[in-house]
C-alpha cells in the first residue's frame, strides 16, 4: 500500500533540509555532491523513515532545489560549514539533528525558500 500524498510545507521543508545536509555531508567528506541515484536513494530513506508520501513531481522539485540550495549555503555561511558542522547534522539514526545550529538554519532557509517560491 502506497502513503498518501501527505506532506504539508513543514514536512517538504524537513526533507529538503535533509537533502541539502546530505548534499553538504557528501561533499565534504568526498569532494563530490550526491549523484542523482544517492539523492533519490536518501529521499526515498526519508519519506520512508518518515511516514511521508508525495508524488513524482514534488520529489523531483524537492530533489533539484537541494543541489542549488547546498550550493547557495556552502558560499553563504562559509566557515560554518565544515566537515565537524556537517558531521553533526545528523543523528545516529541519520535524521537531521535540530541541536545543531547549522541544521536550523539550513531548515530555516529551506522553509523560506519554499515559502517564497510559493511550493505548498
Amino acid at each position: 500500500m502506497s502513503n498518501p500524498l501527505n506532506l504539508d510545507l513543514r514536512a517538504r521543508a524537513e526533507l529538503l533540509a535533509y537533502l541539502v545536509a546530505s548534499h553538504l555531508l557528501a561533499r565534504h567528506m568526498t569532494g563530490e555532491w550526491l549523484s542523482v541515484e544517492h539523492v533519490v536513494e536518501s529521499t526515498m530513506l526519508w519519506l520512508s523513515a518518515n511516514g511521508g508520501g508525495t508524488d513524482v513531481m514534488q520529489r523531483v522539485m524537492l530533489s533539484a532545489r537541494a543541489h542549488n540550495i547546498a550550493r547557495h549555503l556552502e558560499r553563504t555561511l562559509g566557515s560554518a560549514v565544515t566537515l565537524k558542522s556537517v558531521k553533526a547534522l545528523f543523528c545516529e539514526n541519520l535524521r537531521l539533528d535540530f541541536r545543531s545550529p547549522v541544521a536550523r538554519q539550513i531548515y530555516q532557509h529551506c522553509l523560506t525558500h519554499l515559502s517564497d517560491a510559493g511550493c505548498w
